[in-house]
């Protein structure tokens, strides 16, 4: 089984300017995903797709391959499945196992890869394996509104006032990997592709960044500054 890591990386960033090029621990989002990527032998290639010179010179230095992204994949609408099928066609893949590793997740472990990979390894049946973690907030104490206007449990109205503790685990996509085969992705359009099996992630790896908050969140969690 051959494993390709892809790094979907634009230079456009509404919330954080260079968001991909900014340092967690004095090394750059974008360095931190490869270089995770590369210390997992069974990935044979580590591809970064971008629209911007900046990231792709800093893929290079780091000793990735990089992916020109086309204009209709590089707006902040455009979905990471159509960039992995441009790159399917593009660097003429077929049966590769696709490890997509999201720059945004900068402390991701590499035994968080790992753990993905054993797992999509266990059961020929699997066709796709996406990290998750708890949720912040359990899903059964909100209330949604009905086609008529009106507010109603997810599913009780008596979990709304049930200790946690007695509720099933829930857990969230946390967006920091997942793995499939590019032929699975071309098929379903999705990286959700059945049966698809989840791997938990602790909670301080599950950061994402998305605003300069997050960002001074991972440099105080990562020096261990943060209680």
């Amino acid at each position: 089984m051959t494993y390709i890591a892809v790094i979907p990386a634009r230079g456009g960033s509404k919330g954080v300017k260079d968001k991909n090029l900014q340092l967690v621990d004095g090394v750059s989002l974008l360095a931190r995903a490869i270089k995770s990527a590369k210390n997992i032998p069974e990935i044979s290639r580590v591809i970064v797709s971008t629209d911007s010179e900046k990231i792709a010179k800093e893929a290079l230095y780091y000793d990735a391959e990089v992916h020109a992204r086309r204009e209709i994949t590089s707006s902040d609408s455009a979905r990471t499945v159509e960039v992995l099928k441009d790159i399917y066609s593009d660097m003429s893949l077929s049966d590769e196992v696709c490890i997509l590793l999201q720059p945004t997740s900068p402390l991701r472990q590499v035994s968080d890869i790992e753990a993905c990979i054993t797992e999509y390894e266990s059961d020929a049946s699997i066709s796709s394996v996406v990290s998750v973690t708890l949720c912040e907030h359990h899903p059964y104490k909100v209330v949604v509104e009905d086609d008529n206007g009106e507010m109603a449990a997810i599913r009780h109205m008596s979990d709304l006032e049930a200790p946690r503790q007695k509720l099933p685990k829930a857990l969230r996509i946390n967006g920091a990997i997942y793995v499939t085969s590019f032929e699975n992705i071309i098929k379903s359009n999705s990286f959700f592709c059945q049966p698809t099996r989840f791997v938990e992630m602790g909670k301080d790896e599950s950061i994402d960044i998305d605003t300069y908050a997050d960002l001074a969140k991972a440099n105080l969690i990562i020096k261990g500054e943060l209680l």
